[in-house]
């Protein structure tokens, strides 16, 4: 939860920080045009900073920052344009920042988009320049947004990568902890059905103790390929940590949820894994109430799951809400 909410804060401050930039310099530039009577472009640079004043202020009370990351992209594109027609060519200059400021806020494909539209406009309004320097901006102009693009891709693609490395276990090849604790949150006011399956494995301790950990190793590996044959749709499984695996099942009720424990306890049960190191799971099943926050329903869950431990092991228990 902790990264969750640092990654999505980190974010916040990229876009905050982007859009009081630009109101900033847009409003100093509002100020100068004031001062030179040019009253319809300052007019014009006004609206252009206070809208990025608002969405400064939108992001630092609603914490969110899709829609404002493409507001603020549009807004740049729709002044850049608006301020070459009113004063004319030398306002070329504002595409710079707007390409860089269009691919940093939005993903690689709609910057694409956005961008060849905007470049597009802005070279019809200069086609009466002299030949030479048409040919020159236009060729600034697609060598600065092919590198942004390429530090766009590049960055995404890393961020992407990275992601996926945080989210994985590296041993089981399934979604780690840091993963669950995000899916699960992502949850909290859905509306449909939301259940949870919480297990571990009984007398692991003892394999790696005779056999070592390279054969506990294996064996969480043959678990895993064995519960994941049954996990299907909106089901998702995840090594919590050591022993310990959850499943997450959104749009799926109890009964959904425990016929699949049921059917993963039962074929655990004939497995090779069970038959070769006497391993056998304890298992919790547990649905989220509307009224109920995600902490309460898990450690509803964890206590249910620490109950089937402690009466005897190799058992389902339902974790039911009094």
């Amino acid at each position: 939860m902790a990264d969750r909410e640092q990654a999505r804060k980190e974010k916040e401050i990229i876009v905050m920080g982007l859009s009081l930039s630009y109101a900033i310099g847009v409003g100093l530039f509002a100020a100068i045009r004031y001062f030179n009577h040019e009253y319809v472009v300052a007019t014009l640079d006004v609206v252009l900073a206070a809208f990025g004043l608002y969405v400064f202020v939108y992001v630092l009370k609603t914490r969110s920052t899709k829609f404002p990351g493409l507001a603020i992209a549009i807004i740049s594109v729709i002044g850049t344009i608006a301020t070459i027609a009113l004063k004319g060519a030398e306002q070329v200059y504002w595409a710079y920042p707007s390409v860089a400021l269009v691919f940093y806020l939005l993903p690689t494909r709609q910057a694409l988009l956005i961008w060849g539209v905007t470049a597009t406009i802005i070279l019809i309004q200069l086609i009466d320049l002299p030949s030479i320097k048409l040919i020159s901006i236009a060729m600034t102009i697609l060598i600065t947004s092919f590198f942004c693009h390429l530090f766009s891709s590049t960055m995404n693609d890393q961020h992407n990568r990275l992601r996926h490395i945080a989210n994985q276990d590296v041993l089981t090849q399934v979604k780690n902890r840091r993963a669950f604790n995000h899916d699960a949150a992502m949850l909290e006011r859905s509306p449909d059905f939301v259940t949870a399956i919480l297990f571990d494995l009984d007398n692991f301790k003892q394999v790696n103790d005779t056999y070592g950990h390279a054969t506990g190793d294996q064996v969480l590996k043959d678990v895993t390929l064995l519960v994941n044959q049954f996990v299907t749709g909106n089901e998702h499984l995840y090594r919590i940590g050591g022993d310990e695996f959850a499943i997450l099942c959104q749009g799926k009720d109890f009964d959904h949820a425990y016929q699949l424990a049921n059917t993963i306890h039962q074929e655990f049960s004939q497995s090779t894994i069970n038959q070769e190191h006497n391993i056998t799971l304890s298992l919790a099943v547990a649905q989220k109430e509307m009224d109920e926050s995600i902490n309460e329903w898990l450690n509803r869950l964890d206590s249910a799951l620490y109950k089937a431990k402690k009466s005897g092991r190799n058992q389902i228990v339902k974790a039911i809400r009094y």
